[in-house]
């Protein structure tokens, strides 16, 4: 009996001193610390020093700051969220006579909840905390590889394609994204803070891990070893999609940016880079020059080089310089074909590459040589009138005047047009039977003054 009278005891004086309203403010997190339990603010003239540590009652003030996200627990489950900077009333705290609402109804609420401690020996019954968390960029995270990392070297411009090995050092910056998640799968509930050197060991394992894809989309980016300091954005991009399950989707964690302070590569390593580059090099450069003999008249002025630089050689020969002169003879008759042959054959392809006399282009840009356009299939466009007239000089003219001996053009001089087509002969007065384009007759409906 004595037990229950100091349950009901108990829990008339905790209901009472639970009535005052609380507020919940967090100063700036540093960045060790990346979630704090929110406190709430007592000064020395503050009356509310007896209230229950995990009791928040309603009307409470919690206020958020820059770079902090705050949530509220009840009974471990998340009730609350907020990431907007500002001061918020919290109203579904403990029932408290401070609280908006009708008086009775607040009484009311007061006694329900005084008889529901007394079940739990005068003890609340339930738990609410308010956690602060730091979702500033946190920077300075050093990190090392141990053992070598391997590395693709990939250039297609040149046809480079070697395996190495590096090492490299820096640091990383990573930012809490997703507070939900760091505090469902790696915080949880905490007396006071989670600090970042309790998980820091494990976020090192894995940035290291996960250099080796990083890298690999690097190397699929045909960027070199001695690129990717410079390459941040990439390196950030790629280290993120290696981590996307173990950080982004498990912890709510992002990499924000990495920087190689140190970049190391074996010197046989560099050596074979450098011969491989310059081989491949070589070869390219090699491979220009034979395309570029490919022409004929570019064949036949390196030949013309060729044969000036020996005939400069054939002079200065030990021998004397006629000596040099028949081993010159000797090579050319031997060398097949000559820089004329080379000449005219490079006249010849461009020769057949040049437009035919009888081509025509067409409105859409296309050089045809029949009657219709191979890309559009548009017409031949008829040749420009021609209104000319024979003179018995035998001179073909435009004016009323022969502009060979000055007599005047004939009366009744008929001109022949196509009426079908548009084709004029080349002798306007004296056209053929037939139109040699469409095949018409020409007659008296072709000509005419």
């Amino acid at each position: 009996m004595l037990g229950i009278i100091g349950a009901a005891v108990g829990a008339a004086a905790g209901t009472m001193a639970d009535q005052w309203k609380e507020y919940f403010y967090c100063e700036a997190l540093p960045d060790e610390v990346l979630m704090v339990k929110g406190q709430k603010v007592i000064t020395n003239r503050g009356q509310n020093k007896k209230g229950s540590d995990n009791i928040i009652t309603a009307g409470s003030g919690i206020a958020v700051a820059d770079g902090q996200t705050m949530i509220i627990v009840e009974d471990g489950a998340i009730i609350e969220v907020c990431n907007r900077p500002g001061r918020y009333k919290f109203e579904l705290g403990t029932p408290s006579l401070f609280a908006d609402g009708k008086l009775g109804q607040k009484i009311k609420q007061t006694f329900q909840q005084i008889g529901q401690r007394i079940t739990y020996g005068g003890d609340p019954g339930k738990d609410q905390r308010v956690y602060y968390f730091n979702t500033k960029q946190i920077s300075n995270n050093l990190f090392g590889t141990p053992e070598v990392v391997p590395f693709r070297v990939v250039d297609s411009k040149i046809g480079l394609d070697v395996d190495v090995s590096i090492k490299c050092s820096g640091m990383y910056t990573f930012q809490i994204v997703d507070p939900l998640l760091f505090y469902t799968n790696i915080c949880g509930n905490q007396a006071s803070e989670y600090r970042k050197e309790t998980i820091a060991p494990r976020m090192k394992a894995e940035f290291i891990d996960a250099l080796t894809p990083a890298f690999s989309t690097l190397s699929d980016m045909e960027i070199r070893p001695n690129q990717i300091a410079g390459k941040k954005t990439e390196l950030k991009n790629a280290v993120n999609t290696a981590l996307a399950d173990s950080w982004g989707k498990n912890m709510g964690i992002e990499v924000i940016e990495v920087a190689i302070k140190a970049l190391n590569l074996p010197k046989e390593d560099q050596e074979m880079i450098k011969q491989a580059q310059q081989e491949s090099q070589k070869l390219f450069m090699e491979g220009r020059r034979m395309s570029m003999y490919a022409d004929p008249t570019m064949a036949a002025g390196g030949l013309v080089a060729a044969q000036g630089d020996a005939m400069r050689a054939a002079g200065s020969n030990a021998a004397g310089a006629m000596t040099g002169f028949m081993g010159v003879n000797m090579a050319q008759q031997a060398g097949g074909m000559n820089a004329q042959q080379l000449f005219a054959m490079g006249q010849q392809q461009a020769q057949a590459a040049a437009p035919s006399a009888d081509s025509w282009t067409c409105s859409c840009g296309t050089s045809n040589t029949g009657k219709f356009c191979q890309n559009c299939g548009a017409a031949k466009p008829a040749p420009a009138e021609v209104n000319g007239w024979t003179c018995s000089c035998g001179t073909v003219n435009q004016g009323k005047f022969c502009q060979n001996c000055g007599a005047p053009k004939p009366a009744g001089a008929k001109i022949y047009k196509c009426d079908k087509c548009g084709w004029t002969p080349a002798d306007p007065s004296n056209p053929p039977k037939f139109c040699p384009e469409c095949g018409d007759v020409f007659d008296d409906n072709d000509a005419t003054n």
